[in-house]
């Protein structure tokens, strides 16, 4: 149990990284009409403005569900 609470803690904190993204870096346009883009951090960028902001929300609510788990096992193997 305490294995797949990490690993929801560890996917919650990458797409909740994923959905800030466009809160901090600008949408990466291109010059060319038909162009997509040049490297994959501009591949990141594009999927995560794509998400308009459900990847934060899901992102937040994985965080918001697994961390009161994660210190509730803790309290529990603490007082056992």
């Amino acid at each position: 149990m305490k294995k797949i609470l990490i690993l929801f803690l560890v996917i919650g904190i990458l797409i909740t990284f994923f959905g800030f993204l466009p809160f901090v870096f600008e949408y990466p346009f291109s010059k060319d009409a038909n162009s997509g883009p040049r490297n994959y951090w501009e591949l990141i960028l594009m999927i995560s403005y794509e998400g308009k902001g459900k990847y934060l929300v899901v992102g937040v609510l994985l965080l918001v569900l697994t961390i009161p788990a994660i210190v509730k096992q803790k309290q529990k193997e603490r007082f056992s």
